[in-house]
């Protein structure tokens, strides 16, 4: 049976780049491609990262490229300002582009608004478009008009994840590809979402400190007052990659924005597909900031032996008629407990060290 294939964040740290490349071939799976922001004189990106100039840009893509693993630009933004579509503009991207390409061996790069993937499909009919989960593929409506823009793989909307039928859809109606987003820990039909990544798309080329991001505080608020919302998002579990071979054996672990520690662990768990610890230590975004916030702990080995998958990927979503993910939210999240994972990614080692001093065992 063939390995799965993963698309790994770069975190603007080359340390981290590499302890990563070294897990390229694990548990016969491997790292097709290293995903990760250009310079921010071309694109906003998902993402609010260090700034990148080209020189440096270049130079983590050789490094990339030396370990034979591929590489691709995000350039995801759903919004620039009025700027954003102004000609010049849009040819200094391309021209771009094409420098990267032709000249440094770019392989692939993921855009989210279809009107500039179908101008770079048109100037650079060689690279590989990936449609960036930011384009909210969720039917086969979309994901057709985006095949038709140009697009030859498709990150769908997370929240398909776990409708095995819609996804299976999604791959019948086009030539595209699946690459799945496996760890973004975003509720389940985010009503901020978009306005969300609309605001980080403009602070990613500003650039500058964040001074206060509302967005994630409402996250918080919703996830303190009902834990099952962590239930309800649409991560994959490591274990159950395998489970999704008929739709997609490639799959994209989130953490452009995350320490090393994280990375490489996430990274890990996924490619040996199991991950024996708090789950909640290897997701991102909202679920994994109130997990450090709070110390939420969720065992991952729990949700295997309580037939997690088969029950979620059967769901309706009819939650008045339901309570399940509350009920398995009350018995299997606790609160307030600290992992090795969060003092690691709080960059808090040194509490390590007093816990196992006082003989206080960390999970």
């Amino acid at each position: 049976m063939a390995g799965l294939e993963f698309s790994v964040p770069y975190n603007n740290d080359p340390d981290t780049l590499a302890e990563v490349l070294k897990l390229r071939d694990l548990n016969g799976n491997r790292i097709r491609e290293v995903y990760l922001s250009g310079p921010q004189k071309y694109s906003a990106s998902g993402r609010i990262v260090e700034e990148m100039d080209e020189d440096k840009f270049i130079g983590i893509m050789d490094l990339i490229h030396a370990r034979g693993v591929r590489v691709d630009l995000v350039m995801n933004s759903t919004c620039e300002s009025l700027d954003w579509y102004k000609e010049e503009d849009t040819k200094s991207k391309l021209s771009f582009l094409a420098r990267m390409h032709k000249d440094h061996g770019l392989d692939a790069v993921t855009v989210a608004n279809p009107l500039f993937i179908e101008r770079i499909k048109d100037a650079l009919p060689n690279i590989e478009i990936v449609a960036s989960v930011l384009g909210d593929i969720d039917s086969t409506q979309r994901a057709m008009i985006y095949e038709k823009m140009g697009a030859r793989v498709m990150t769908p909307d997370v929240d398909c994840n776990r409708d095995l039928i819609q996804l299976r859809k999604l791959k019948q109606a086009t030539k595209m590809e699946l690459k799945l987003m496996v760890n973004d820990g975003c509720l389940y039909k985010c009503p901020f979402r978009r306005f969300h990544f609309n605001y980080i798309s403009h602070k990613s080329k500003e650039l500058g400190a964040v001074e206060d991001d509302s967005f994630f505080s409402h996250c918080a608020q919703l996830l303190n007052g009902d834990h099952s919302q962590i239930l309800k998002s649409g991560w994959i579990r490591p274990e159950d990659l395998d489970k999704y071979r008929e739709i997609s054996t490639f799959f994209k672990i989130v953490g452009r924005t995350r320490p090393k520690s994280m990375v490489v662990r996430t990274t890990k768990a996924y490619m040996s597909q199991s991950w024996d610890g708090d789950l909640m230590d290897i997701l991102s975004s909202s679920i994994n900031r109130y997990s450090l916030e709070v110390g939420a702990y969720l065992d991952n080995k729990n949700l295997s032996r309580i037939g997690f998958f088969e029950k979620i990927t059967t769901c309706d979503h009819s939650c008045l008629d339901c309570d399940y993910c509350t009920m398995t939210a009350n018995k299997h999240i606790s609160m307030q407990t600290p992992t090795r994972a969060k003092f690691e990614d709080l960059g808090l080692t040194q509490l390590i060290d007093q816990f196992e001093r006082r003989g206080v065992p960390l999970r």
